[in-house]
């Protein structure tokens, strides 16, 4: 996927992981993405679980990045098998940042 946004600007890199399935077959999003460029910068993760009333909902990860200078960034979210029959993928972004005179 790519994005392209103004310095300043934020992005959000949001990723999902079920409740539902057994713990063995689940992913564990990591802490931070890792960034390759320098355009943008890893600001911080947020995690929203589901009610606990909600049976079979997700948690939801947003990553927030800061669009810092001009050019162009990968980031990439590597997640960690919890168990031997868990398939994960990665989850690449790039990320073109302009300056705010569309440029």
């Amino acid at each position: 996927e790519t994005v392209e946004v103004a310095i300043g600007e934020t992005v959000d890199l949001v990723v999902t992981r079920p409740v539902g399935i057994r713990e063995q077959l689940q992913c564990e999003w990591p802490p931070a993405p890792r960034v390759d460029g320098s355009a943008v910068r890893f600001v911080r993760r947020r995690i929203e679980v589901p009610p606990p009333d909600d049976d079979g909902g997700v948690t939801t990860h947003h990553y927030e990045l800061a669009a810092e200078k001009p050019g162009s960034s990968r980031v990439t979210l590597t997640p960690r098998p919890a168990g031997p029959e868990a398939t994960c993928r990665e989850v690449t972004l790039e990320v073109t940042v302009r300056t705010g005179d569309g440029r």
